[in-house]
């Protein structure tokens, strides 16, 4: 872990040093499908988050998920850092139980989620399915998982033991190791909202966008390692072009999407 690597949440809204992406005004994207489904996908405009780009870990992920659907289907799912909450869309047509997409707690970004969540469903059948299926909640991580752990109970109240013992069987971390110094709160919340499964996983698909910080990204897994969580790499892609054009840096780098899973041990 890096020198300022804890669990607090001080630093999520600034700006990573060196690390100064454009910031457009709100923007739709259309995500194809391997199926043939579009999903329309509205992002919001200028965010300290960075919620504004659809990244290319969101898009990776999501086709893998639906390369196999039972990665996510009939399950429990929890996307930290949502932005559009592409894969959480994903998961919710593919099948899955329940999804609690999340990203910072502000007005304009839960809404903007619920907005996506709300034209998804009127594309998908049967309707009503995915905004039964799909939360759009704020959260900072690190912080207190309770209101999203009462999520997976709909018809209480959240307030019973049995709602702070349940947990996700699924999350998804889709390019957030950018952040540093919240490797810490970012491992903190899969130790507390994951399901104590060795079938539970944490895919983290990410890219290093900013190539001579690489190193400092793997570090995330450092920090999962050292809290108890195996690390498996499952996936290496590189793309056509990179998400940003005429970055610095590697420009093979920028361009590679890595995709990882963290679970629980076999001891667990």
């Amino acid at each position: 872990m890096e020198e300022g690597d804890d669990y607090g949440t001080g630093g999520l809204m600034d700006d990573p040093e060196d690390y100064y992406p454009s910031t457009p005004p709100p923007t739709t994207q259309i995500f194809t499908m391997g199926s043939g489904k579009e999903i329309v996908l509205h992002l919001v405009g200028h965010s300290p988050t960075e919620a504004h780009h659809l990244w290319n870990g969101a898009k990776i992920i999501s086709d893998y998920f639906e390369e196999d659907p039972a990665r996510v289907r009939s399950k429990t799912v929890l996307e930290l850092g949502a932005a559009s909450g592409l894969p959480s869309l994903v998961a919710g047509i593919l099948g899955a139980k329940k999804v609690v997409m999340t990203d910072f707690p502000d007005p304009d970004l839960v809404m903007n989620m619920q907005k996506n969540i709300d034209e998804c469903d009127e594309t998908t059948e049967p309707k009503g399915h995915i905004a039964k299926t799909i939360d759009a909640a704020g959260f900072v991580w690190g912080g207190d998982p309770a209101p999203l752990l009462a999520r997976l109970f709909p018809d209480g109240d959240g307030s019973s033991a049995a709602a702070t013992e349940e947990r996700f069987d699924v999350l998804i971390l889709a390019d957030l190791l950018f952040r540093h110094s919240e490797h810490g709160a970012l491992v903190k919340t899969i130790r507390e909202t994951m399901k104590p499964s060795r079938e539970s996983a944490a895919y983290v698909f990410f890219t290093s966008y900013r190539p001579w910080k690489k190193d400092l990204d793997m570090g995330f897994f450092d920090v999962a390692r050292e809290a108890g969580f195996e690390v498996e790499q499952v996936l290496e892609k590189k793309l056509e072009k990179p998400l940003f054009e005429n970055d610095p840096g590697d420009l093979d780098v920028q361009k590679t999407v890595k995709g990882f899973v963290v679970r629980w041990p076999e001891s667990v």
